[in-house]
C-alpha cells in the first residue's frame, strides 16, 4: 500500500498524548468550568466515602449505628435526590442560565459539608442527622452534575467535544486518584469533623471559578413553553432515539447492579474482609482513578474510535467480571489491582456513554435528555445501595457483590447480542 493510501486510512489506534489531546482548554469558559468541577468532584468523591465511613466505623457516637443495613441506607441517602430533582433540574437548564444554577448548588454544598463538619466535632451526630445531611448533599450533586454536563457542549464546538468530555471525566480521574486517599489520610488525622470541613473550604475555593464564567444561552425566552410540556417533550425525545433509549436503561441497570453495591459495601470489605483502615480503602479508589486516567487518555489520543456503542457495553461487561474479583478477593493486593483494571474499564464507560448522548441530542433539549441519563445512570444508585446494605446483612457482602457482577454480565451480554443500533451508535 503506498504512503498516501495508508495517511488516507482512518486512524483508529491510539497515540500519545499530544497538544491536541488537550485541545478543549483552548476554550476559556470550558477552563473554568473544568478547574470549578475538579473541585466539585473532589469533594463529591470524598464524600461518598466519609459519610459511609461515618456509619460502619467501630465508634457508635449519639446513637449512630453501624453495619451493612446502615452504610447502603446512607448511600440511598445520598443518592435519592437524583430519583426527583435531576429531571426539574434539566428542565431548568434548558429554561435560565445554567452558570446561575451551577454556582447556587455549589455555594449550597458548601453550606451542608461544613454544618456536617460542625455536627461531627460538636459530637452531637445522630443516625437521623447523618443521613439527612447525606440527602442535602445528594440534592446539590443532582442539581450541579447535570447542569455542568449540560454546559460543555456549549462552550466548544462539535469536533472537541469527544476531548472535552474526555478532560471533564479526567476531572473525575483526578478526583478518584486524590480524593478517598486524602479523605482517608484527614479521617485518620483530623475525624469525620476535620475531614468534612476541608471539604467546605476545598469547595468554597472552587466556587471562584464560575465568577468569570460565560455560557450562552441556547434558547430566547419566546421559545420557552410551559416546564410541563418541556419536560413531555424531553423524555420523548428519549424513548423516541432507540439508541438513546437502550443506553438508558443499560445505565438504569448499572445503578442498581453497580453503582449501588460498589459505592455501599467497597468500603466495608475492605475494612471487614481485609482488615484495612480509613487510608487504605480510599486508596483503593485510588487505584481505579488511576485505571480511568489511563484510559480516558488513550480515548482522547484516539485519532476517531468507530462504533462507540460497541465499545460501551464492552466496559459493562468488563464490570460484571471485576465486580465478583472485588467481592471475593482475600488479599488487598489483588483488590487493588481488580480496581487498577476496572478502573481502565470505567474510564471507557464514563466517556462514551456522555459523548453517545450528548453527540445525538440537539443543544436546545440537553438540559432535560442529560436529566434524564443522569436519573438512569445515578438515579436507581441509591435503590441499589439499600439493596446492596440489606442483601449483604443477609448474606455477606461479598457474595452480593459476585451476584451483582453475575447480573451485570448477563443483561450487558444479551444487549450486545440483541442491540445492533446501540453497537453501531456513533
Amino acid at each position: 500500500m503506498s504512503e498516501q493510501a495508508q495517511s488516507a486510512k482512518p486512524q483508529t489506534r491510539p497515540t500519545l498524548p499530544t497538544l491536541e489531546t488537550f485541545s478543549a482548554f483552548k476554550s476559556r469558559p470550558f477552563t473554568y468550568l473544568w478547574i470549578n468541577t475538579v473541585s466539585f468532584a473532589l469533594v463529591q468523591a470524598t464524600q461518598r466515602f466519609a459519610f459511609v465511613w461515618l456509619v460502619i466505623e467501630a465508634v457508635n457516637v449519639g446513637g449512630l449505628g453501624k453495619g451493612s443495613a446502615w452504610s447502603g441506607a446512607v448511600f440511598f441517602a445520598l443518592g435519592i435526590p437524583v430519583l426527583f430533582m435531576t429531571i426539574p433540574a434539566g428542565v431548568l437548564a434548558d429554561r435560565i442560565n445554567r452558570r446561575s444554577l451551577v454556582l447556587v448548588s455549589q455555594l449550597a454544598a458548601v453550606g451542608v459539608t461544613i454544618t456536617a463538619g460542625v455536627v461531627s466535632i460538636s459530637g452531637a451526630m445522630t443516625t437521623t442527622i447523618a443521613l439527612a445531611l447525606a440527602g442535602g448533599v445528594g440534592a446539590t450533586i443532582a442539581v450541579g452534575l447535570p447542569v455542568r454536563n449540560a454546559i460543555v457542549p456549549t462552550v466548544v464546538d462539535r469536533k472537541t467535544l469527544l476531548k472535552a468530555i474526555v478532560m471533564m471525566s479526567m476531572a473525575l480521574n483526578i478526583s478518584q486518584i486524590v480524593g478517598p486517599g486524602l479523605g482517608g489520610l484527614a479521617i485518620d488525622l483530623w475525624g469525620i469533623g476535620g475531614a468534612f470541613i476541608a471539604q467546605g473550604v476545598l469547595l468554597l475555593i472552587g466556587t471562584l471559578a464560575l465568577i468569570p464564567l460565560k455560557v450562552p444561552n441556547t434558547r430566547t425566552a419566546e421559545e420557552h413553553k410551559a416546564p410541563l410540556q418541556e419536560l413531555k417533550e424531553g423524555l420523548g425525545f428519549v424513548w423516541g432515539h432507540r439508541g438513546i433509549r437502550t443506553l438508558i436503561l443499560l445505565l438504569a441497570g448499572t445503578g442498581l447492579f453497580m453503582m449501588g453495591p460498589f459505592g455501599a459495601l467497597l468500603p466495608q470489605i475492605a475494612k471487614e474482609e481485609l482488615g484495612q483502615g480509613a487510608s487504605e480503602a480510599g486508596l483503593l479508589f485510588t487505584f481505579m482513578g488511576a485505571g480511568m486516567m489511563v484510559s480516558s487518555l488513550a480515548i482522547a489520543s484516539m485519532p476517531k474510535l468507530k462504533n462507540k456503542g460497541g465499545w460501551f457495553i464492552g466496559s459493562l461487561m468488563m464490570a460484571g467480571m471485576i465486580l465478583p474479583a472485588l467481592g471475593l478477593s482475600p488479599w488487598y493486593a489483588l483488590t487493588a489491582s481488580a480496581m487498577f483494571i476496572g478502573g481502565m474499564g470505567g474510564g471507557v464507560f464514563m466517556n462514551l456513554n456522555q459523548v453517545l448522548v450528548q453527540a445525538n441530542t440537539p443543544p436546545e433539549m440537553m438540559g432535560r435528555v442529560v436529566g434524564v441519563h443522569t436519573l438512569a445512570f445515578q438515579g436507581l444508585g441509591p435503590f441499589g445501595g439499600l439493596l446492596a446494605g440489606l442483601m449483604a446483612a443477609l448474606m455477606g457482602a461479598p457474595l452480593w457483590m459476585a451476584i451483582s457482577g453475575a447480573i451485570l454480565f448477563t443483561f450487558t451480554t444479551t444487549a450486545l447480542l440483541t442491540q445492533p443500533s446501540l453497537r453501531k451508535m456513533e
